[in-house]
């Protein structure tokens, strides 16, 4: 007979950032009445927090750009985030400030992400909220409006649960999406996963002589018919491998049910390429005894440069007036259409963040509940739901951590209403 762990009234399954909100805010709901308990997987909460943001953690962002977030859930995203605390005052409530930078990102003042969780964490303690890590979720069932959580150290006994264990996304952290497999047996299942907030792989032999290299463009992804489907200006980052950056990891958000075979790369997306062929004109004037591989200089870094020129199949040691007026339009028209073949977008090793889960169909209507389970809430990346970079996913792990645990205490209320 499986060992009975512990009881509790509220079961949050993920000590992660949303798995935490919901907990937080639950117990700020209930105070006493109601018992809450964070089951984590990992040996503490918060793993994931502390790489994000490269160590400051980007905490949130105040725009009310929309436009930020895809998946299904985004049609009812603003009534989630009405009925919620935003991010700053979320953490201003636990006595975290927070500064504001470009774009609206939202920093702790302290610019360290362990900030953010220390908080989140003493927060925890302060509230009584008990935390058990190190525990393994294998399965979880209903019996007359309550829960049977199986672990690999035995049963945890619930009248409500929160699912707030992530995707899949830098499963080193602990996000394995292990919870679909038993979650599955509840009737609910994820939409098409794919890694989002990723570089794309291209051919090494285009980027080898890149690698480190960092560059302003505006980026087109394109299908296999040369359709753009996507695009994003910013600056893109070259590894040995791969084109990188936050307009690329953009893109990758974006285009998370597309798979794109090309990105174009316009450096001059300022001017027009008439105007381009005109100042490459000038250039060869001026520089004309001037050995090829230092036509360029000024206009980009040298090895971009010399890149640019050998994609045109210009050789980098003929002096410029060598140069034919046919290399020098193909020269102008490759300023503004860099062709990079995609070979794959990143991996989930290198992913930031799940691109799909489970979906709005599931839930009820404006609510995180399931459609199917009374009693089952659901929080943060493993629903539908996925942002772009500068701080939109953790907005979404507050918010929807936070409307997770208010329903989940409501819950609770009115079945203890029922009973009595």
């Amino acid at each position: 007979m499986t060992k009975q762990l512990l009881q509790t009234d509220l079961l949050v399954i993920g000590g992660g950032a949303s798995g935490l909100a919901a907990a937080i805010a639950a117990k700020r709901i209930c105070g006493d009445r109601f018992s809450v308990c964070i089951a984590e997987q990992n040996p503490r909460v918060g793993k994931k927090i502390l790489v994000t943001g490269n160590g400051k953690c980007n905490l949130g962002n105040t725009s009310k750009d929309y436009a930020a977030y895809h998946g299904s859930l985004t049609a009812v995203l603003p009534e989630f985030l009405s009925q919620t605390l935003s991010s700053k005052e979320f953490f201003q409530t636990m006595g975290l400030y927070c500064r504001e930078e470009t774009d609206g990102r939202l920093y702790p003042h302290s610019n360290q992400a362990s900030s953010v969780l220390d908080t989140l964490r003493l927060t925890t303690e302060a509230f009584g909220i008990s935390v058990c890590c190190n525990c393994h979720i294998t399965g979880i069932q209903q019996k007359q409006h309550t829960f049977f959580v199986q672990t690999s150290d035995g049963t945890i006994i619930a009248k409500a649960v929160i699912v707030a264990t992530g995707g899949f996304a830098a499963p080193k952290t602990g996000s394995d999406g292990n919870a679909m497999k038993w979650l599955s047996v509840l009737g609910h299942h994820e939409t098409n996963l794919s890694p989002a907030l990723v570089a794309f792989q291209a051919e090494p032999k285009l980027l080898r002589t890149l690698k480190g290299i960092r560059i302003s463009a505006t980026v087109s992804a394109l299908d296999a018919q040369e359709n753009i489907i996507g695009k994003e200006s910013g600056e893109v980052q070259f590894t040995e491998n791969a084109l990188s950056g936050i307009c690329i990891m953009n893109l990758s958000a974006r285009l998370s049910s597309e798979n794109p075979t090309a990105l174009s790369l316009n450096l001059l997306s300022h001017q027009t390429s008439s105007q381009t062929q005109a100042m490459l004109w000038e250039l060869y004037s001026i520089r004309t005894q001037w050995r090829t591989e230092d036509w360029l200089t000024g206009l980009f870094q040298k090895k971009v440069g010399i890149q640019l020129l050998r994609s045109c199949k210009i050789p980098t040691d003929i002096p410029v007036y060598q140069v034919t007026p046919f290399q020098l339009e193909r020269l102008s028209q490759m300023c503004h259409d860099w062709r990079f073949p995609v070979i794959s977008r990143g991996n989930w090793q290198n992913a930031q963040v799940t691109a799909g889960g489970i979906p709005l169909e599931q839930l009820r209507k404006n609510s995180l509940e399931s459609k199917w389970i009374s009693g089952l809430f659901f929080s943060g990346e493993i629903l539908d739901l996925h942002g772009e970079c500068g701080g939109y996913n953790l907005n979404w792990a507050w918010c929807s951590g936070q409307y997770a645990g208010m329903e989940a205490v409501a819950y609770l209320k009115n079945t203890l209403e029922r009973t009595v």
